[in-house]
């Protein structure tokens, strides 16, 4: 089937190269390991059962959902998937979808902007960046922008946040759920204004765990850091502990994806229920948003609004046509 249907575009060796090409587009080159591993099986499914309009890509690949039975498509997935021949590439299957505070443990090419409202009128912006290196690692530059209230208001950048990530663990369980787990370390530089509220005055060294998995339809994200700060006066230690669960309402890029998050740091105890929308046909740029709600300590901290827009800036975001 795949020499007839499939590799007059994809090339029977699937790298998109033919002597006289068939489509005007430029068929994935499914050997590049890079470009194919961030992808999901569900994905790839529904690239074939609906064509290339299914996942927001071009009309000329046509849809065989009505010419293959489901075992079938899930062969074709398979097979897609042999042209990657390097080993130790984390399975698309464990890139859940990110939420809004708990940390993902897939390595990610992304661009967000991250804005956070605070009920004492504090607003923040975060410009993130985010480039996967090799197989398994990624690291990541965060700038935010503190609009402190006061009279007057103060406006300056915030505390510089680089950080560093590894996959340790990428696979599937016996029942056939995929898991992921990353460890990872972020440094926080005392470039901020403590004194006007706009940093933490100390350099900050924070490792983490991160992990995933799925439960059913549900995913199941967590990460647990503790902070070491070097500046004792301006900033304590800190154990925070955050924990996603949630799911979406369709297999479309498109799909609403509903969740909520437990977050806690040492003593302090709070619940962000959460909704996160693909904006594209590709689901290459999506937003989220939600409501830090305190648990405990209510009158101090009061209600956090949170969300992001996102850029997964290797992927397409629209139709070649």
């Amino acid at each position: 089937m795949w020499d007839a249907w499939c590799a007059r575009c994809h090339a029977k060796d699937g790298t998109g190269k033919i002597a006289e090409p068939t489509v005007t587009v430029r068929p994935m080159d499914f050997t590049s390991c890079k470009a194919t591993s961030e992808e999901a099986d569900a994905d790839w499914e529904r690239a074939i059962a609906k064509g290339g309009p299914g996942v927001g890509l071009s009309a000329q690949m046509p849809a065989f959902g009505d010419s293959l039975t489901p075992e079938q498509i899930r062969g074709f997935v398979g097979h897609v998937r042999g042209f990657c021949k390097e080993s130790g590439w984390p399975s698309g299957d464990a890139n859940f979808p990110r939420p809004i505070i708990t940390e993902k443990a897939f390595p990610e090419n992304e661009f967000l902007i991250l804005p956070a409202i605070g009920h004492d009128k504090e607003v923040e912006f975060v410009g993130e960046y985010e480039q996967r290196l090799g197989k398994r690692s990624m690291f990541e530059i965060a700038v935010p922008a503190v609009s402190v209230p006061g009279s007057p208001r103060y406006n300056a950048f915030g505390d510089l946040e680089l950080s560093f990530k590894h996959t340790i663990i990428a696979g599937h369980s016996a029942a056939g759920a995929p898991h992921i787990v990353a460890l990872g370390v972020e440094t926080r530089m005392p470039n901020g204004n403590f004194d006007k509220g706009a940093g933490e005055g100390s350099l900050i060294f924070e490792p983490f765990i991160s992990a995933g998995t799925m439960l059913g339809d549900w995913y199941l994200q967590t990460q647990f850091t503790v902070e070491f700060p070097t500046n004792r006066q301006h900033a304590e230690r800190a154990a925070i502990y955050n924990a996603y669960v949630g799911r979406d309402t369709s297999r479309s890029p498109q799909t609403w994806t509903i969740g909520a998050e437990f977050n806690g740091e040492n003593h302090e105890f709070a619940i962000t229920p959460q909704l996160r929308k693909g904006l594209t046909g590709t689901g290459a740029i999506g937003a989220a948003i939600g409501a830090t709600i305190p648990i405990n300590e209510r009158q101090e901290r009061g209600v956090r609004w949170v969300g992001y827009l996102l850029w997964e800036y290797l992927e397409p975001w629209r139709a070649r046509k």
